[in-house]
């Protein structure tokens, strides 16, 4: 994982090239390309789910925070806080639905 966090790109990058080494690996009967290959792709794959996930999550804190800005901005009778709060709970939802 890279410094800023788990990565989508980065995780699918590792994924393709551990796959392609793991193959060479195999072909041409070298057993160390062929398992760092295979490390590579794990964790490729386990980098890209932790993006998604902390992607999900991100998306559903800024849904929950949206929820209670409009409720608070129904409360308070303030349609600007209540417009933020529908424009979060939508951002949250986009970050949900393209995790």
């Amino acid at each position: 994982m890279s410094s800023s966090g788990p990565s989508k790109v980065t995780g699918t990058k590792d994924e393709v090239l551990g796959s392609a080494k793991a193959t060479i690996g195999s072909t041409i009967g070298n057993h160390k390309m062929e398992a760092e290959g295979n490390a590579q792709h794990q964790h490729g794959t386990l980098e890209a789910h932790a993006a998604t996930a902390k992607q999900q999550a991100q998306g559903a804190g800024d849904h929950v925070y949206g929820h209670l800005q409009k409720a608070t901005g129904q409360v308070l009778g303030n349609e600007k806080m209540q417009m933020e709060g529908e424009v979060n709970k939508a951002k949250g939802q986009g970050k949900m639905d393209t995790a």
